[in-house]
């Protein structure tokens, strides 16, 4: 990378709207944490007759599914708002390094933030 010519405050503009877009994972994991649950209940037994959750609290074999659906895809929807926001502190790390003229370790947190989160990141900040 020899040479960069990119406009500081467009990408500031990109950032703003993608971490605006990116703010609403939460609300969105909610619906479907509520949907599949909804869905869950709904989806009746085996049982001839029988009720959405019989007394024994089992579901059926649709219920069932859609638990271990939600439970396999669990981390995939926990990758999303880490990658978003690793790359969006890449970009404004290398853009600020841009605006220093310091076009290498622009190049360096571009490269450090593109690699995708590590397994500590994906578990959160610790509280």
């Amino acid at each position: 990378m020899s040479k960069w010519d990119i406009q500081p405050g467009a990408v500031h503009g990109v950032l703003n709207k993608t971490a605006e877009a990116g703010s609403k994972f939460e609300e969105e994991f909610k619906a479907y944490t509520e949907g599949l649950m909804h869905s869950a209940t709904h989806a009746g037994t085996m049982i001839l007759g029988g009720t959405a959750q019989p007394e024994g609290g089992s579901f059926g074999p649709v219920a069932q599914a859609l638990q271990e659906f939600q439970k396999a895809t669990e981390n995939d929807l926990k990758f999303l708002p880490v990658r978003t926001g690793k790359s969006l502190t890449g970009a404004r790390l290398a853009t600020q390094e841009y605006i220093k003229g310091d076009l290498e370790m622009a190049k360096n947190k571009q490269e450090q933030y593109a690699k995708a989160p590590t397994p500590e990141e994906m578990k959160g900040p610790k509280k």
